[in-house]
């Protein structure tokens, strides 16, 4: 897909490209990243989301260490061009870098994460492409060079020069002082000078044919002239030639380490190639990860925003939400102005822009995008002096392209239309585009204060009316979107709020007329009835979720019940067999007291029918036991056991997870933390909570995935810890062992409340604040 610089800018694009480009690793990406395409293709774009998912999953792991930033090779490539000439020590250095930080994003890749589990979507990336020699370049830089690109003194082959050089001027030194002691009478001071790089001795002028060397020059008045006696010469010489031969030492070490870059340079090109292509997914991720974003779900061709937040307001940005269904092709937003329309129809083109860039959006998990194949925008004054065009004939201008190009798969962004002109002619002129847009795009999104078009979108089964949400109570725009209502402009109450002269406002109203007040009578209405409906959905979805919980314990408790009962029964059956047995010897030694004596057939009779008699009412007890036992388990319903699946284990139906296979009819099952193996007889179907067919949109709702991270700053205590207790239930629900809590630092309010409430909950294993460079005490980790 290839979008126009004028959509990009249209819809901010480029601005958010220029946040995403800071969460770069190295600056040669830039190019790259501003390059990147946009993809059409939904297989590639999962892939892209699976890809971004592994590095988020390792991100979320502090005990990994995460990857170095890289240094910028591009002047180091434009060099290497040139045969034959050195490549400099820093440059050199840069590469080295390069190199040590490649293997560290690799190791990084290749980390396991939470479920002991390597990315298989990046894992291959780098693979291969760091290979022995780039190693070998690497080490011998950092073994020759220090950080600034110089060659270490410590190096073997510069350490015994410099020990040369060291000697050479300690002799010259020691001559130097000799002379001056012996000639004192001669020099004008008893210190030496420096003059090219080589010592002088200041001399009197009127006693220069005393000392035998050569000038170098003289002082500004002429009293001193600067000489170099000759035996010093020979010593200057030494120190000179000593310090040549380092710098031809470091010359040929330069010169072999740049003809070892050139021998890897196409291995080096490879690599830094591949490790663009990673940096931008880990841009991606990390972007990602800051904006609290989800990845969007293509299992529908519809659009559903949930709690979608504008990138480039910050914290200043309402969530909106937004659900158009596939029948619907065009919709109309209309409300009052500053109320949102203009942002809420740039959030739906920028995201649909983002999701085929990244694949995730700043939105709440189950926002549904379409896969565009154009997308076009005609938002703001179109005004140009130097084409002589007025606004009108601006935004007609642009109309003219963008339905000259339109697709059947295209999105189609229009702010203001038929503004600009005659309300009469403007009116005609956007319902003549709407019906063309009906036909020749995907979805077209229109913000109009036109009641022409509204009254259109009304009565067609093909768009939608939806509205900027007013508080007619403090007279301003709520910036929420309400689908399936036309909005008044409320240019009066705007006015108002405006301080205008009441005489103004009143004259203003006696000119609309009784019918235009009457319409937004019944507009306001209409909006009053929708508030109370959706407050008595929410009373009733809270009330069913409360039902659902109570028939859960009520089910639970039944279960308990019952394997109490067995449990007694059982009991009393063991109870009753030790009773049955001290009975049998009491009665033995009865018998044989009363062999002792005199004993007939009779007597001898009943003592063994009594011993029957007890024999047979234990086998009565087992028997029975048995058969409710048997009763028990035929309760189990027949069900093919899958691995993941929910299931009660035993006869105390403790609930566990099926693990694997073990054996001949056995699985392995977790437990709670133990893993556990049973036969799959004594395994029995986990029932659900409620009906998933009547329900499962419900719990949909109910139960999102959880987050890797949620951030309560801002909120009250309550407020958080109903977040985190959301966080909880969403993480058991979808097995997530572990997340983050962005509580920030502030006056520890947060902090320690959600600690305190962390502490009581059985299902949290260790929670612990983050590394300093990951938030420190403003954040912290919690495992499940």
């Amino acid at each position: 897909m290839r979008l126009s610089k004028k959509t990009l800018t249209d819809l901010g694009f480029y601005q958010v490209l220029d946040l995403i480009e800071k969460y770069l690793l190295c600056e040669d990406t830039k190019i790259e990243l501003n390059k990147r395409g946009f993809i059409s293709d939904k297989d590639q774009l999962i892939y892209l989301q699976d890809q971004i998912e592994d590095i988020l999953s390792l991100l979320e792991n502090p005990n990994i260490e995460k990857p170095n930033s890289f240094p910028s090779l591009s002047e180091t490539f434009e060099t290497l061009k040139i045969t034959y000439q050195n490549i400099d020590g820093p440059n050199l250095y840069k590469v080295a870098s390069f190199i040590d930080s490649s293997e560290k994003l690799l190791n990084f890749i290749n980390e396991p994460n939470f479920n002991n589990k390597k990315s298989k979507n990046i894992a291959h990336l780098l693979n291969d492409v760091i290979d022995e020699d780039l190693i070998k370049f690497k080490n011998e830089v950092f073994y020759a060079l220090d950080e600034s690109g110089k060659v270490k003194e410590s190096h073997p082959l510069i350490r015994a020069l410099v020990k040369q050089v060291e000697k050479s001027k300690r002799e010259r030194n020691t001559f130097t002082r000799e002379f001056i002691k012996s000639n004192k009478n001669y020099l004008q001071s008893d210190l030496e000078t420096l003059r090219d790089d080589r010592i002088v001795l200041p001399v009197r002028n009127d006693a220069k044919s005393k000392v035998a060397g050569f000038v170098h020059g003289s002082s500004s008045s002429g009293s001193t002239i600067f000489l170099e006696p000759y035996k010093l010469v020979e010593y200057n010489n030494s120190v000179v030639l000593a310090e040549q031969q380092i710098e031809i030492e470091i010359a040929k070490i330069y010169t072999s380490l740049s003809n070892m870059l050139r021998e890897i340079k196409y291995s080096l090109k490879h690599l830094h190639t591949q490790i663009m292509n990673v940096d931008i997914l880990y841009c991606f991720a990390r972007w990602v990860k800051v904006n609290d974003c989800t990845r969007v779900s293509y299992e529908a061709d519809k659009i559903k925003l949930l709690f979608a937040k504008h990138p480039l307001l910050g914290s200043k940005a309402v969530a909106i939400s937004i659900e158009v269904d596939p029948s619907v092709k065009c919709v109309v937003i209309s409300g009052p102005n500053a109320g949102g329309k203009t942002v809420t129809i740039k959030t739906v083109g920028l995201f649909s822009i983002l999701n085929q860039y990244i694949g995730y959006i700043p939105c709440q998990e189950g926002s549904i995008l379409p896969i565009f194949d154009k997308i076009y925008t005609d938002i703001g004054d179109e005004q140009s002096i130097e084409e002589e065009l007025s606004t009108f004939s601006g935004h007609m201008n642009s109309l003219s392209k963008i339905l000259k190009n339109s697709t059947k798969n295209s999105l189609i962004i229009l702010d203001e239309l038929g503004s600009a002109t005659d309300p009469n002619e403007g009116g005609a002129i956007a319902q003549s585009i709407t019906d063309f847009l009906l036909e020749n795009s995907r979805y077209s999104f229109i913000t109009s204060h036109l009641a022409s078009l509204k009254h259109k979108a009304y009565v067609s089964d093909l768009m939608l009316n939806a509205s900027m949400e007013f508080d007619e109570a403090s007279h301003l725009p709520t910036f929420r979107v309400v689908c399936g209502l036309p909005g008044d402009s409320h240019a009066i109450d705007t006015a108002i709020r405006m301080k205008l002269p009441r005489v103004v406002i009143d004259k203003a109203k006696s000119y609309l007329g009784d019918g235009q007040l009457q319409i937004g009578q019944i507009v306001k209405q209409l909006e009053n009835e929708r508030k109370n409906v959706e407050k008595k959905t929410l009373e009733l979805k809270a009330r069913e979720k409360e039902l659902i919980y109570l028939k859960k314990e009520v089910d639970l408790f039944r279960l308990k019940v019952k394997q109490k009962e067995y449990q007694l029964k059982n009991e009393q059956s063991t109870e009753l067999s030790r009773y049955i047995s001290k009975s049998r010897k009491d009665l033995e030694n009865l018998v044989s007291k009363l062999v002792t004596g005199e004993i007939n057939k009779d007597k001898t009779k009943a003592v063994k029918d009594f011993i029957n008699n007890l024999d047979k009412k234990e086998k009565e007890v087992k028997k029975q036991i048995e058969k409710e036992e048997v009763e028990f388990e035929e309760e189990r319903e027949p069900f093919t056991i899958k691995v993941g699946m929910d299931v009660l284990c035993g006869k105390s139906k403790r609930e566990g997870v099926v693990l694997k296979p073990d054996g001949k009819n056995k699985w392995q099952v977790q437990v709670g933390s133990l893993k556990i193996s049973f036969k799959e007889k004594d395994l029995y179907q986990a029932k659900p909570v409620v009906n998933a067919k009547k329900y499962s949109i419900s719990y949909a709702n109910e139960t999102p995935r959880p987050k890797t991270n949620i951030d309560v700053r801002g909120l009250t205590l309550d407020k958080a810890l109903e977040e985190v207790q959301n966080q909880l239930e969403a993480c058991l629900i979808h097995n997530f062992n572990t997340f983050s809590i962005i509580h920030g630092l502030g006056d520890g309010i947060l902090q320690t409340g959600i600690h305190d409430f962390l502490k009581k909950q059985s299902q949290v294993k260790d929670y612990h604040f983050a590394l300093p460079k990951d938030g420190g005490m403003g954040k912290t980790y919690v495992i499940l």
